[in-house]
């Protein structure tokens, strides 16, 4: 990542977290390119249908590298396994294989892990499994695109599949002390690596990870797109395409909602995310280095956020 202090300064980023709202509103990628955004793609938002529109990402943001073993509806038969829920029947029919072929190997993809911590970790991907259809499988498929990764994890889930030149790699610190802005843009290069600061009390590390990491590479404002705040999966594999209705992933999700975590808390809907997640993200927009700026159209299912900046597409388009 120090290669990349300061390489962007003044410039916009555009960050596609991948909510389906994306895909049920059929955004138009190419625009975020003729607007002169600098493109970043989260790990889930790899999928088919992102790549059918022909706009590759400059970066592609891989803060835990093997949540790219499986896409967002492989994720959600891996979650059906963890309680014991057969997830076949409450897909339409055109995701049922997908599912089927996990189910009847699952001894060939899953492996016993660590059941006494929890339903949450009775089983695990096998270390050298690398589903089919997954972010990883298509990662070829960025040829350009600069990889951002956490390097503490990459040795064990990141097989080398790109040059040197390619990856920019981070640290996380142990989580210490109270939260502050300035900490938490802190980013410590002193020993050569970048390296994030963490707090216990942020639930969703992962996308809470990239704000710093802009700022340190000089980008003065970032758009968010697709930033559905829910738990219904990413772009073409979110339940509310795959399932056979938000019925039937209703039911589903609260027979294996504990499986997300320890302590996971429904929220209010009950696909939103947690509640402490946008508290989280409104602790981050208030006096932030970095400005964010959600880009939102409402959809049925995506939340909204009060204190957040939100423009529309529209708006941003005509404002980038």
């Amino acid at each position: 990542m120090i290669r990349l202090k300061n390489a962007h300064k003044g410039e916009h980023a555009a960050i596609i977290f991948g909510g389906p709202s994306l895909v049920a509103q059929a955004f138009d990628f190419s625009a975020l390119k003729r607007q002169g955004c600098v493109v970043f793609l989260e790990a889930k938002a790899l999928t088919p249908w992102f790549l059918e529109r022909g706009v590759e990402p400059d970066y592609y943001f891989m803060p835990f590298p093997e949540k790219t073993k499986d896409n967002a509806l492989q994720n959600f038969v891996y979650r059906g396994l963890l309680a014991g829920v057969n997830i076949v029947p409450f897909l339409k029919s055109r995701w049922r294989p997908m599912a089927r072929h996990l189910v009847e190997r699952f001894d060939t993809y899953y492996e016993s892990w660590s059941p006494h911590k929890g339903a949450h970790k009775r089983y695990r991907l096998r270390p050298e499994v690398y589903l089919p259809d997954s972010p990883f499988a298509l990662l070829s498929r960025l040829r350009k695109a600069r990889l951002v990764v956490n390097r503490q994890r990459m040795v064990d889930h990141f097989p080398g599949v790109a040059s040197a030149e390619r990856l920019h790699l981070f640290e996380a610190l142990e989580p210490d002390g109270e939260f502050t802005l300035a900490r938490y843009f802190d980013v410590d290069d002193s020993s050569g690596v970048a390296k994030l600061h963490q707090f216990s009390s942020h639930t969703n590390s992962a996308a809470i990870a990239l704000y710093p990491l802009l700022h340190y590479m000089g980008f003065r404002e970032a758009y968010c797109l697709g930033m559905d705040m829910s738990m219904l999966g990413s772009m073409e594999y979110a339940a509310t395409f795959t399932f056979r209705s938000m019925l039937a992933f209703r039911w589903f999700f609260y027979r294996v909602r504990h499986t997300f975590n320890a302590d996971y808390r429904t929220n209010t809907p009950y696909y939103y995310r947690p509640a402490s997640e946008f508290d989280d993200l409104r602790r981050l927009v208030g006096g932030s280095e970095l400005k964010l700026t959600r880009v939102y159209s409402s959809w049925k299912y995506a939340a909204p956020v009060s204190g957040v900046p939100t423009v529309s597409p529209q708006e941003f388009l005509a404002s980038s």
